[in-house]
């Protein structure tokens, strides 16, 4: 009787050992994809943060042109906006709504956000950044931008995604590794025994 309880224990606890084995193992793979996540919405605020400099700095320069109506100025600030890589386009509206200054090429803001497109379809990647144009609290006007959030980080997140793969990669090769270890040099005739592998004789 006290070796049958003995081997249903030991039974039990293989059994425990690999279902925390298991369990190690998949919350492993469950980290590396929080891991991806966590690190594509890291690149997504650096992005934004980043525009919002550029916005900052592009409003402070319309005030001046706005105020001595100076459309070219205006012009040519859209324009050197639309370079930045992080920049679909831009637009500088007066304080009731109408443009001033639109990039060349810029679509309009009801398609860029998506409101005249079946399922939103074109507002997928992007973002609306506005700044008000002020001093003092005297608001003159608004800037606007269109940030390409999936073009701008789509080669990082690759990366990212690469580095994550590598990882998963070599947790894969641990456990193959470590199987081998164990069946080289365990006792061949206790694995043969083991009830994972065949069923008792006893």
């Amino acid at each position: 009787m006290l070796q049958i309880n003995k081997k249903r224990l030991k039974r039990l606890w293989q059994f425990l050992v690999v279902i925390a084995c298991f369990g190690t193992i998949l919350m492993l793979f469950m980290y590396s994809n929080q891991l991806n996540h966590r690190n594509y919405k890291m690149l997504y605020d650096q992005t934004e943060s980043l525009s919002r400099v550029i916005l900052r700095q592009a409003a402070a320069t319309a005030y001046t042109a706005i105020s001595g109506d100076d459309n070219e100025t205006l012009q040519l600030l859209v324009a050197n906006l639309q370079e930045e890589p992080l920049i679909l386009d831009a637009a500088v509206y007066d304080v009731r709504g109408n443009v001033l200054a639109a990039s060349v090429g810029a679509m309009p803001l009801e398609q860029l956000t998506g409101l005249n497109t079946p399922l939103a379809v074109a507002s997928i990647g992007r973002q609306q950044l506005v700044e008000p144009i002020a001093l003092d609290g005297h608001i003159t006007g608004f800037v606007r931008i269109t940030l390409e959030h999936g073009n701008v980080i789509k080669a990082a997140s690759n990366r990212l995604e690469q580095s994550i793969n590598l990882v998963r990669a070599m947790i894969l090769v641990a456990l193959v590794t470590g199987a081998l270890l164990i069946f080289t040099f365990a006792n061949r005739k206790d694995i043969w025994r083991s009830t994972f592998l065949l069923k008792n004789n006893d």
